[in-house]
């Protein structure tokens, strides 16, 4: 099992070029928190922040499985902007729950989207462009980068 402390996740993000890019770097003291904060990043640039979102208390499931923590991040990028173009700004936060290893090698990791869950209208979804890096610093941490690109 990944180390799963609740230390935060630390990261910065780009905004938007002019092509449709964006860019977003995470670091986490741990997979699990690492994950978070660049599945946060990711639906920060996805869908505007709330400033004050309402708390109805309804979340839906996110999952992912890589080889490495890199497709692992991917898989789940995919299953969140896949919540985000079902229920658009309707989501609010994501929190990942866990990260293990798998008996053959590789990881699979879990957690939810929440927030109000009502159907609003975001436009297109943007895309991960190309395959996250992940690198492990040591005593810096877990360092995550990546790539998005807009329809």
């Amino acid at each position: 099992m990944i180390d799963q402390e609740n230390g935060p996740g630390a990261g910065s993000t780009r905004p938007w070029s002019g092509e449709g890019l964006a860019t977003l770097e995470v670091t986490g003291n741990d997979a699990r928190s690492t994950l978070e904060a660049g599945l946060r990043a990711v639906l920060t640039l996805a869908v505007a922040p709330v400033v004050d979102p309402p708390h109805y208390g309804r979340s839906t499931p996110i999952r992912g499985e890589g080889d490495d923590l890199a497709n692992l991040f991917a898989d789940m990028v995919d299953d969140l902007l896949g919540q985000i173009e079902s229920y658009g700004a309707g989501v609010h936060d994501v929190v990942v729950d866990g990260v293990l290893r798998r008996d053959g090698g590789g990881y699979v990791g879990w957690g939810y989207a929440s927030g109000t869950l009502e159907p609003v209208a975001l436009g297109e979804v943007p895309r991960l462009l190309g395959t996250p890096e992940v690198s492990d610093s040591g005593n810096q941490g877990i360092v995550l980068r990546a790539s998005l690109q807009r329809p």
